[in-house]
Order: structure tokens, then sequence, then C-alpha cells
């Protein structure tokens, strides 16, 4: 009988002491389940903008307000490019006169923008004005560390996360290969190690 109590007062330590230690296999799992890998990552695509907007009169030629089209530009045309969008450009033009200023003209080109049959197998959703397409996925790659507070009861879990199934509208973008680190932070409690 001592024998069997003196192999209990070994072992529950024993076990109690490895149920504390936070495993990578254990932190990989709950971090995947609590930040929900993989992630998708979308990118939004306007149906239309407005383009080269232009007033003139007596004279004077000016750009009325920002160029929508701009900003998005080099994107729209790699993504015409690889066939996955068609642009329908429309050139607008409005004359009004005013009796001391004259006549003024504006004009500007429309960009209407849909989607091509290989664009479509990616698109995630459509609004009125807007395409959401898929570009990759975010993924957990791997925990490339676990730093332990024993006193404090909490751990600090360093991981990396890479992007997966790249989809030919993410192909453009330079920042399709990277692997960003992450970390996040686990508290023991009586019940095992839990994602804070």
């Amino acid at each position: 009988m001592k024998k069997l109590f003196l192999l209990f007062v070994i072992i529950i330590p024993m076990v109690s002491s490895c149920q504390e230690h936070l495993s990578r296999e254990y932190a990989k799992k709950v971090i995947i389940e609590r930040r929900n890998y993989p992630i998708p990552y979308t990118y939004e695509i306007t149906k239309s903008f407005i383009k080269d907007m232009q007033s003139s009169g007596r004279g004077v030629s000016i750009v009325l307000g920002e160029d929508e089209f701009k900003e998005k530009e080099q994107v729209i045309y790699q993504f015409e490019s690889a066939g996955l969008i068609q642009l329908k450009k429309t050139p607008k033009r409005e004359e009004s006169t005013a009796f001391l200023l004259g006549t003024n003209v504006r004009t500007w080109t429309q960009v209407n923008v849909s989607l091509t049959e290989a664009g479509r197998k990616y698109l995630v959703e459509e609004n009125e004005g807007l395409y959401v397409v898929r570009l990759w996925e975010i993924d957990l790659k791997e925990i490339t560390g676990i730093q332990e507070f024993t006193e404090q009861k909490i751990a600090s879990v360093d991981y990396t996360i890479f992007n997966k199934n790249i989809t030919p509208f993410g192909t453009i973008f330079s920042d399709k290969n990277d692997i960003d680190r992450k970390s996040a932070s686990f508290s023991l409690y009586d019940d095992g190690w839990r994602i804070q």
C-alpha cells in the first residue's frame, strides 16, 4: 500500500507539470480555431469610375477635383490585361452658358468595369457599386517560439502567417509571397491554457 501511495505522490506532480507546459501543437490548434485561419483576403473593385474630368470656358481649362480612376488605374489595367475584367469607356460632354461667363464645357470619361467569366470564378460578393474578389487565403505557417512566464501563469506565442491559394487577381500584387510575424497571449487556468 505504501508503494502505491509513493507512486501516486511521484506521478501526480509529474502529470500536472506536463499539463502546465504549453505545447506548439496545442498553441497552433487554438490559434487556428480562435483566429479562424485560413482567412480569405479580398480586394474591392469599383464598378464605375470618372476619368479625366475637365472644365473649360473663356480660354481657361482646369481639372475639377480628383480623378477617381488614378488611384487604382495600374491595378485595374493589370486585371484587364489578365482577362479578369473588361472596361467600357464612354466619353461625356456637357455645355452650360452663363450670361457673363460665356459657355462652359465639361468633359469626362465614364469607365464601367465588368468581370469576365474568368474573373467571376473569384467573386466573393457583389453589390450595386462593387465587386469583391478573392486574392488569396492567409493561413498560419508555424509556431516559431513559446515563452512561458511560470509565476504569472502566462505565455507569449510567436508564429508566422503566409498567403496560399493565390488567385489570378492576387498574382499582380508584390506582397503575395510575404510571410508575416504575429504573436498571441495565453493564460494558464485550472483547466489548462486559454488564448487571450
